[in-house]
């Protein structure tokens, strides 16, 4: 796990993203907001959820 310290209106970038046939795909954009809000601008292919979503088994 990566984990990074960002001030409020930076952002990080992840670059260099395939799909399953080796496509590439746009750069992902994490923005950081105030108030603990974040913005991501990802391709639509990519699937983003909130890690509580995907805990079903509790």
């Amino acid at each position: 796990m990566l984990i990074l310290t960002r001030k409020t209106n930076t952002s990080v970038i992840i670059t260099n993203i395939y799909d399953k046939n080796g496509n590439q795909l746009k750069d992902i954009e994490i923005n950081i907001y105030p108030d603990n809000r974040i913005g991501i601008d990802a391709d639509s292919s990519i699937d983003i959820y909130r890690s509580e979503i995907l805990q079903l088994d509790e």
